[in-house]
């Protein structure tokens, strides 16, 4: 799964990058994003392509109100989405980006569990994970959910599943409003490892409610017994 990430870039670089226009009053950066969090994600409009808000938490229209509480789908398994009654129809139709500087997984071997952050190989990049987004009623919040796959190599000592990862030239085509189910479903696999970094942070992303760049920060007293490499 994927139940932690990081969402900081400031919106006029995340804008840039996803060759986007963006929406008035988003969230703020978040170094900590948690399942029910606002958060900013790049979807397609007709011809013109946005970073808008939502919250995290897929609701599809027949899942109810917001203010009853119902929980909401972090996340979709890529594996079954297509035959899924809940995000089927958000995979053919209502597709959407979530720009990501890394993602949180935990070495549950220690105590307490020890923090990892993944993030894209090259310094200063970004990842755009794929999800699907739902509208319960007009007027009402935006959701979504990030899709997830089973892990790479690099991934399996952490977790058995990781989020989907689209390659930047993937990106168009998953957000097209026009694309092909038979085009889509090959881009739902792991990221190749040369991808991706992986490396030990603080364990003050264990607590929600801690935020800041410091937690994206390396630790340098955490050996990497994960194998990795």
């Amino acid at each position: 799964m994927c139940g932690r990430f990081s969402q900081s870039e400031r919106l006029d670089r995340l804008a840039e990058w996803f060759g986007a226009d963006s929406d008035d009053d988003l969230p703020a950066g978040n170094y900590n994003v948690a399942p029910t969090d606002p958060i900013r994600i790049v979807l397609q409009q007709g011809e013109a392509r946005k970073v808008v808000a939502a919250d995290w938490g897929f609701r599809p229209f027949w899942r109810g109100r917001p203010e009853k509480r119902e929980p909401g789908w972090i996340n979709a398994r890529a594996e079954t989405v297509l035959d899924s009654p809940a995000f089927g129809p958000a995979l053919r139709q209502h597709r959407c980006v979530i720009p990501a500087d890394a993602f949180y997984e935990w070495d549950r071997r220690h105590r307490p569990p020890q923090p990892y952050a993944i993030g894209p190989a090259d310094e200063g990049g970004m990842l755009a994970l794929a999800g699907l987004w739902a509208q319960t009623r007009p007027g009402e919040p935006t959701t979504v959910a990030i899709l997830t796959t089973e892990p790479n190599r690099m991934m399996e000592s952490l977790h058995h599943r990781m989020p989907v990862i689209l390659h930047p030239d993937n990106v168009d085509a998953w957000l097209a409003t026009d694309a092909a189910i038979e085009e889509l479903v090959p881009l739902l696999a792991a990221a190749p490892e040369e991808a991706l970094r992986v490396w030990p942070v603080s364990t003050a992303v264990n607590k929600v409610g801690n935020n800041g760049p410091s937690l994206l920060e390396p630790v340098d007293d955490v050996a990497m017994t994960l194998g990795l490499g």
